[in-house]
């Protein structure tokens, strides 16, 4: 028998709700039992592997996403999300945090996240920083990265993305 499969996501500013669509696209329809927010999914759906979506907020997931894996029981779960900022340790980090939700009769696969769009709001914070200090170090990075991840997701990140999700399939 297939494995039944849920893609259940939260996404602030679309970067996530991306990644959802392509795992969507790349995954076999006929096996999806649900598609959509955090909100909307029931146990009773019968998925024997949750893809979780979130995205990252103080270097974990969002409180929606830690809402709903603190809820899940006895079955398969695969992390994916997006971060402002895509160092590999940070990474590892916010999927060690979101990880740290899901209750211990779960068994928990290998994650993806990858660099996002930030708010624009957090520019006008970083741009506050460097205008009480302009040589700012902290201040530079921040909006060196913000200004980074304003093409991400971009088709590397898809690419990868893509080739994690295929991993799923037998």
């Amino acid at each position: 028998m297939p494995m039944k499969y849920a893609i259940v996501y939260s996404s602030k500013t679309g970067n996530t709700a991306a990644l959802a669509d392509r795992l969507h696209d790349i995954l076999p329809h006929e096996h999806c039992v649900y598609f959509g927010d955090t909100s909307h999914y029931s146990p009773d759906l019968g998925a024997d592997l949750i893809f979780a979506g979130f995205w990252t907020d103080k270097g974990s997931c969002d409180d929606r996403t830690r809402v709903f894996l603190k809820n899940l029981q006895n079955t398969k779960i695969a992390l994916f999300g997006t971060a402002g900022y895509a160092a590999p340790d940070y990474i590892h980090s916010i999927l060690k945090q979101a990880e740290a939700n899901i209750p211990v009769n779960n068994t928990v696969l290998t994650g993806f996240v990858c660099q996002g769009k930030m708010q624009p709001a957090v520019a006008d914070k970083f741009a506050a920083m460097l205008e009480k200090d302009p040589e700012d170090a902290k201040g530079k990075l921040l909006r060196d990265t913000y200004q980074e991840g304003l093409s991400h997701p971009n088709e590397e990140d898809f690419a990868n993305f893509k080739k994690w999700a295929e991993g799923f399939i037998h």
